[in-house]
């Protein structure tokens, strides 16, 4: 009898200690869980998307000094916003680039580098898909990082 007793209040402890951890990890994760639009529209309208104008801007620039750039963006404090009924997304300027030189400095062609931004930003992925203009960045971008401008010196053997 005494043995059945301490089984159920174990059993009662158990319960309640699983149920009280369950309900301290939703509260953990609760704030970093994004927003879901359900939404039966196909098409993804976009509000706000100053990463397109960004990527043009930095296109017409033609030689893009990576450092010059982030140091620019750090010291104005300069963000990104892409906003749209599915996604917002908002970074730093200075992150974005970075991103796009490690994204051109690891990528051999213009689809690795765009596989590598889908990767790194997985909220832009629709508007990758729209860009045209992201082989154009690649590039420019690639011409001004470590490993395109060992790709430029002329061979010696």
């Amino acid at each position: 009898m005494k043995s059945s007793i301490r089984t159920i209040k174990t059993t009662i402890l158990g319960i309640l200690f699983l149920s009280l951890s369950m309900s301290n990890a939703q509260i953990i994760y609760e704030d970093q869980l994004e927003t879901v639009y359900l939404n039966k529209n196909a098409e993804e309208v976009v509000y706000t998307n100053s990463f397109s104008d960004f990527n043009n801007d930095l296109i017409a620039i033609n030689e893009i000094s990576f450092k010059n750039q982030i140091q620019k963006a750090n010291q104005n404090n300069d963000h990104l916003l892409f906003l749209s009924e599915r996604s917002n997304l908002q970074i730093l300027t200075s992150t974005y680039l970075k991103t796009i030189r490690r994204g051109a400095n690891q990528s051999n062609d213009p689809k690795s580098f765009k596989a590598f931004l889908n990767e790194k930003l997985p909220e832009l992925i629709h508007q990758f898909r729209k860009d045209n203009n992201l082989e154009e960045l690649y590039i420019i971008s690639r011409k001004n990082t470590f490993n395109g401008k060992i790709d430029a010196l002329p061979s010696v053997l």
